[in-house]
């Protein structure tokens, strides 16, 4: 394919549907990979081990994001906007987050040995740092396929690091299982998507020279695409960090399995959100911004109600079912948190509109809001409420973030960014599973959500709001 491709031209006419579809494809292959690897690790190594894994796991991921992980929507951005860039923008991010790495892994390593951790942990510690040098090339080629709506590349790689993790860990923890081993199957998956990732990427190089990105905009960029999701990812994990230290480990193992669940649901969002980026960024800024902005917030709007229906009215049994009457508390806590999806999902438009716009700074302002109120409101209420105030904090923490939003697009593109429409389908969901709520100690759960789902499809049928989604999704089809 050309590079000289754009993005518009790409989709001329086409739905977005089968893009996005195949975005979170690569997400849910990921995902289930990763969940199916942790578990065979687990029962592997034993808790100690398992807990250690997992410790060095967190910082890498928190390594990763100080390295330039979120660098990769900036690749995306810019190479939709000027796709004769891509090639030079993927070689000086690669550089840049490789440089980065190796200045940081070696601080890491030094922290863990003033903690006083053994030196077999640091010696492990050391080499699944080496994954984050493959992680630079395999993040912005991820980019450069996503700024070419190449979606279908980015279900390639994540198949690629999945067989290698399964088939390699298997094998090495079919023998002695020890933390090296499985700190060898992950830098060795990692290892393999990158390379695949770069030959990738070669073959859409075009054959003429291509014009070069200078060093200072990648690492002015690098400055504000890796503070955001730093800031992010902070206020996503401190409240297992708070729960921990004020309510025991119990209490953040009872909070943090819904919590996955909400993480996990994000799939649905980032698959259509990154079809709709290159698109909406090689569009020059339009009249049409509002329409596309208000088609975005509907769709992911009503798309968040579904799971948020279903698991309000299954948590329960599923908990129950699959985790057993010691987990029982986490059924209540992932009803109440699973109404966070909601104003995340809207977020998650709204972001993306932003960062089309070349608003990203404004993301450290918003981020950093969110996160000095999530800190202050679980200080303050997990003491006295535990896991439940983490839950409700968190719906606080993305509804601000929304108001923010909001505010910002207010200003900025002189409209309000909130569809008048999906307030109806918010207070036709709340019914439903309050009337659910009422009649369900008398027939199964599984019959009521079934009713209720139905219940819920032919309202929004008769409301417009599917309709809504079916526009929603030929975003591509008008040109700028």
């Amino acid at each position: 394919m050309s590079t000289t491709t754009r993005a518009t031209d790409l989709l001329p006419g086409a739905l977005l549907l089968p893009r996005a579809s195949q975005a979170m494809f690569s997400q849910v292959l990921r995902r289930t990979v990763r969940f199916f690897f942790l578990f065979l690790a687990a029962r592997k190594l034993g808790p100690e081990i398992f807990g250690t894994y997992v410790l060095l796991l967190a910082v890498t991921e928190t390594l990763s994001l100080m390295t330039g992980e979120g660098l990769a929507d900036y690749v995306a951005r810019e190479a939709a906007k000027v796709p004769d860039l891509a090639r030079s923008l993927v070689h000086r991010v690669s550089a840049v987050r490789c440089l980065l790495a190796l200045a940081l892994a070696p601080l890491a390593v030094m922290v863990l040995r003033l903690l006083h951790y053994p030196g077999e942990v640091q010696q492990a510690a050391a080499v699944l740092f080496l994954a984050l040098l493959a992680r630079g090339p395999l993040a912005a080629v991820q980019g450069r396929f996503r700024a070419a709506n190449r979606m279908d590349l980015l279900v390639w790689l994540e198949a690629v690091q999945g067989a290698v993790l399964l088939a390699f860990g298997t094998y090495l923890l079919s023998g002695a299982a020890t933390l090296q081993v499985v700190i060898a199957a992950e830098v060795g998956s990692t290892a393999a998507a990158a390379v695949t990732a770069i030959w990738l990427a070669s073959r859409m190089s075009p054959d003429s020279p291509s014009p070069r990105v200078t060093w200072g905009a990648v690492w002015r960029a690098t400055a504000t695409f890796n503070v955001y999701p730093l800031i992010t990812n902070i206020y996503d994990r401190v409240d297992i960090v708070i729960l921990s230290v004020i309510a025991g480990n119990a209490a953040a193992g009872l909070y943090a399995l819904p919590y996955r669940v909400l993480a996990t649901l994000q799939i649905i969002p980032f698959g259509l959100t990154a079809a709709v980026l290159p698109v909406l960024t090689a569009r020059a800024e339009s009249p049409d911004d509002r329409q596309t902005c208000l088609r975005l917030a509907t769709v992911l709007g009503v798309l968040s109600m579904f799971p948020a229906l279903v698991l309000a009215l299954l948590a329960k049994p599923l908990v129950h079912f699959i985790l057993q009457a010691s987990y029982a508390p986490s059924a209540d806590i992932l009803r109440l948190l699973v109404w966070a999806a909601i104003p995340m999902f809207v977020n998650y438009g709204l972001n993306t509109f932003l960062l089309a716009r070349s608003r990203e700074r404004l993301f450290v302002w918003t981020s950093t809001v969110c996160a000095v109120a999530n800190v202050t409101l679980n200080l303050i209420l997990i003491p006295r409420y535990s896991y439940y105030a983490a839950a409700a904090v968190t719906i606080v923490t993305e509804v601000l973030l929304l108001v923010q939003n909001v505010v910002i697009i207010r200003r900025k593109f002189a409209f309000l960014p909130l569809p008048g429409r999906l307030w109806f389908p918010v207070a036709v969901l709340a019914l439903i599973v309050a009337v659910a709520e009422g009649i369900g100690s008398r027939i199964s759960p599984f019959v009521v959500a079934a009713a209720a789902c139905g219940v819920f499809t032919i309202v929004l049928y008769f409301s417009g709001s599917l309709k809504d989604i079916a526009e929603s999704m030929n975003l591509g089809a008008t040109r700028a």
